[in-house]
């Protein structure tokens, strides 16, 4: 049903005063700052949020059509959508991971990266074979990798991550495990903490860039494994 007025808010504007009153002064400065506001003035702040709601929300429902590419993930909005409420493609002619994250499936580490094998030696993610097992907190796993350089069109972001016992490389959004839990490269900051295979060490420095990225693998068992460019292998996901 339509709402038509103010008087039918919905229930998100329904709530008690008081709690509003307060985190409205608190977004004023209160206590640290005098505020004062009378109940009319709060009465005009909720009849204009409803006013907005009632008057755009419930009533009015647009679609828009757009063209998507593969690899690329960010599309421009309308510029009178305030939000999204759904989006849907077709099944049929369109694989969503081909354009929204895609690169993250595709690319994920250097040629360069090592891993390290159940027997602690440090292998070339290229020269990984199938039947070898590697290294995890969780005891051995198997690593499936792909070579995906025919699909290379372009430099992809890669971030090196220098830390006090070696350092790492791999696409932005590949998933390391730092200060306890599962980040993204791109979320990782200096003085983090990574685990790895003897114990914590601290990121001293971030590096950006672009480059070749064309490998993707994945634990298989452990859903991790250890690993690094040069040094220490830390935990990666």
């Amino acid at each position: 049903m339509a709402i038509t007025s103010p008087a039918d808010m919905p229930s998100i504007l329904k709530v008690r005063s008081e709690p509003m009153k307060k985190y409205v002064l608190s977004k004023l400065g209160y206590p640290q700052v005098a505020v004062e506001l009378s109940e009319d003035q709060l009465e005009s702040i909720y009849r204009v949020a409803g006013d907005f709601i009632a008057g755009y929300f419930p009533r009015e429902q647009k679609l828009a059509l757009f063209w998507t590419s593969p690899l690329k993930s960010t599309y421009p909005l309308p510029k009178d959508a305030y939000w999204v409420q759904q989006v849907s493609w077709d099944p049929v002619t369109s694989r969503i991971d081909d354009v929204f994250g895609a690169e993250s499936f595709l690319f994920c580490v250097t040629p360069d990266l090592k891993i390290m094998a159940a027997d602690g030696s440090l292998q070339p993610v290229a020269d990984w074979k199938p039947h070898w097992r590697a290294k995890s907190p969780f005891g051995r796993t198997r690593i499936q990798t792909k070579d995906n350089s025919d699909k290379v069109k372009r430099p992809l972001a890669k971030i090196r991550i220098n830390y006090t016992s070696g350092y790492v490389e791999a696409y932005s959004n590949h998933v390391i495990q730092a200060n306890g839990l599962w980040r993204e490269f791109c979320e990782v900051e200096e003085s983090d903490t990574l685990n790895s295979a003897r114990g914590d060490c601290k990121v001293t420095s971030i590096e950006r860039s672009e480059g070749n990225i064309p490998i993707s693998l994945k634990a298989i068992d452990s859903g991790c494994y250890y690993a690094c460019v040069d040094g220490e292998p830390i935990v990666m996901h």
